[in-house]
């Protein structure tokens, strides 16, 4: 059997790849490539064209993670869905559904029957969403307390419709009906999302004659089966951010850390204890939507190595949280723009857009929408991206005036602006992109601020050193359950300032200091996590590889899967029952309802990973028992109980 794995991270800008050998915990190869969204092949076959094809032949595992699935939440996009519900309107909630039917059915809390289906009424509502979904998600009250509904519907939505199918109990134990609705609704609509990346994939491996199994990192680091992925793509958000945290604490070795993911767009922070990152217990939260998907606990915030750096209508320095195209970048493939800003002269002291901006036109919107001065900036973009002043002259008006936000939060148009990594070029550290436009905007931004470009451009970097301790701390306030925002507290950063930038005149001295090592990942970090790590007195790690740590870490991560199972006293029927994920059942005494419980739950992961590919699994159990307490006759009466198990396997053995 081979050793080696091939682990990929599809994310919203690059794609990154890397060969691991699995037993010698060692990077054979690694690259980076753009994601191409508009054909997911291309990027991925332009990072697997630069890793070494010698180990082609020997790869027995393919490990992908990817934030596709939480990026097309956030834009709301997807396939049309259609929510069908038992039992239990839900006026006044908000649903990310297209078509929604409610219909009889319904369990009560402990599972038993307290209205029935009517399956005429169902295939009428299946029938009534013809042409109109792509795909169903089947949603009753108390459904983990009793599938058989949601089970029966499904069978009727394939008898009928034959499109997609998702159940609630499928995907969570937890109570919660708008949740657990919320979480089933967004789960077909990722399905062809998720779908394209495997196809694409897979399409690649089969030109490079890599022929071997595909597994998805999931939200929580851990690995699920392709099969498992297709029906539940829902459990891959957060997986690229997650397989980040696994891969910086492979690469280094810690145990204990903060780990700091910085990209382009966000930096992503994660705490880890003893190997292991804390999985949100209430469901992740993307795109205002909250689910009930356990995902790790990583906190984002908008600063990366494309964050727009600007000044405010008060002349204000601010950085971010939106992100811009690197002026460097664009000067490379359009050497022109180096000209318009370089002869860009001052109107006046306020402007609605930066005065160092370009934009770059991505799509043309209806005419209808657009006002004359509008439409001269959409054909002034036609033939490539201009600079403010450039659009002001077509427009006939002074550039202070020239406001293009709508246009670029609509998506037609894209801003290119100064950005941490054109500071990088005009300080001489950074070399990989055009260098003179990145000096020509941070020149026009000095010049508005009236200082000299090395102050202006120590400025800049202190200020990105700040946000990036800043965004540790609230981290760690996040994961402590401290539901505020510290920057917003006046009190609170009184100190921290002192802490950050000391002050000789001061009666005290202030002084903040991290216990655990920040560990760096991301392209960015080797130039600015440095001075983060000095204000909070932290050892730095910056790992080699830490540019594709997101690649490494869907390589080494393991197969977990996880049940929950609850046993419920039924006082009236002096029962007891037994609520799995996959059904429900009674027993007469304690001893039986305990018993089944262990055995149904063990005999189903054992399946379950035998069908994987996993040769090996260690299952863990956990009981919880709740009594109640007659103090009258000093005696405790069973209640209810939950056991949960655990089974964890080695990927490495998923090879047929």
């Amino acid at each position: 059997m081979s050793r080696y794995i091939l682990g990929m991270d599809t994310g919203g800008t690059y794609t990154d790849g890397v060969i691991v050998d699995s037993v010698a915990k060692k990077v054979l190869s690694k690259a980076k490539a753009l994601t191409t969204k508009e054909d997911l092949t291309i990027g991925i076959a332009n990072c697997l064209n630069s890793m070494e094809e010698k180990y082609y032949k020997e790869i027995s595992l393919v490990s992908l993670s990817t934030t596709l699935a939480t990026n097309a939440i956030v834009e709301n996009r997807g396939c049309r869905v259609g929510l069908l519900l038992f039992g239990h309107m839900l006026d006044g909630e908000e649903l990310p559904a297209d078509v929604c039917k409610t219909v009889k059915g319904e369990f009560d809390i402990m599972g038993r029957l307290k209205e029935d289906i009517d399956e005429t009424e169902i295939k009428q509502a299946i029938e009534d969403m013809k042409g109109k979904v792509d795909a169903i998600a089947i949603s009753g009250y108390a459904s983990v307390r009793n599938p058989e509904h949601e089970k029966k519907a499904q069978s009727l939505v394939k008898e009928v419709l034959d499109v997609p199918t998702v159940c609630g109990h499928q995907l969570t134990t937890s109570l919660g009906f708008y949740h657990r609705t919320v979480t089933a609704v967004l789960n077909v609509r990722l399905i062809p999302i998720i779908a394209e990346l495997i196809a694409a994939t897979k399409a690649v491996l089969e030109q490079k004659k890599i022929y071997a199994p595909i597994m998805i990192v999931k939200g929580d680091g851990t690995l699920m089966t392709e099969e498992m992925a297709k029906n539940r793509p829902i459990d891959t958000i957060l997986s690229g951010p997650a397989a980040s945290v696994i891969g910086g604490s492979f690469l280094t070795g810690e145990q204990n850390a903060m780990i700091l993911d910085m990209g382009g767009t966000t930096t992503d922070i994660a705490l880890i204890e003893k190997g292991v990152v804390k999985v949100k217990k209430e469901g992740a939260s993307v795109g205002g939507w909250r689910t009930r998907v356990k995902a790790a606990e990583i906190s984002t915030f908008g600063l990366g190595g494309d964050s727009r750096i600007y000044l405010d209508k008060k002349g204000h320095l601010q950085i971010g949280p939106k992100k811009a195209t690197p002026l460097c970048v664009a000067g490379a493939q359009y050497p022109y723009l180096v000209h318009e800003l370089k002869s860009f002269k001052r109107w006046g002291k306020s402007f609605h857009d930066q005065e160092a901006d370009c934009y770059l036109l991505l799509k043309k919107p209806p005419k209808e929408m657009l006002t004359e001065r509008e439409q001269k900036v959409i054909e002034r973009l036609s033939d490539g991206p201009h600079s403010i002043t450039k659009l002001a002259e077509a427009m006939g008006v002074d550039p202070e005036v020239v406001d293009l936000t709508k246009l670029v939060d609509e998506g037609y148009l894209a801003r290119i602006a100064v950005t941490p990594t054109d500071i990088l070029h005009a300080q001489g550290k950074y070399n990989q992109w055009n260098t003179e436009i990145a000096q020509a905007g941070v020149e026009i931004l000095a010049k508005r601020m009236e200082l000299p470009v090395p102050v202006f451009l120590k400025k800049v970097t202190d200020r990105i050193y700040a946000k990036l301790s800043l965004t540790a701390l609230q981290s760690i306030a996040n994961v402590d359950g401290k539901e505020f925002d510290i920057t917003k507290s006046e009190s609170t950063m009184y100190f921290i300032e002192e802490a950050f930038t000391p002050n000789a005149d001061s009666f005290f001295q202030c002084c903040l200091t991290l216990k655990q090592p920040i560990i760096g990942i991301g392209a960015p970090v080797g130039a600015w996590l440095g001075g983060a790590a000095e204000n909070l007195h932290a050892l730095l790690m910056i790992p080699e590889h830490a540019e594709v740590a997101n690649a490494v870490g869907a390589a080494v991560g393991k197969v977990m899967e996880t049940i929950e199972i609850v046993m419920q006293v039924d006082e009236k029927a002096k029962m007891y029952i037994l609520n799995t994920p996959w059904k429900r059942e009674v027993y007469k005494t304690l001893e039986e309802v305990k018993f089944f419980a262990v055995h149904e739950g063990r005999k189903y992961l054992q399946e379950l990973f035998e069908e994987i590919g996993c040769e090996n699994c260690d299952i863990t159990q956990k009981y919880e028992e709740n009594n109640f307490v007659n103090e009258m006759a000093d005696v405790n009466t069973f209640s209810h109980a939950k056991l949960t198990l655990t089974a964890v396997g080695n990927p490495a053995s998923v090879v047929k």
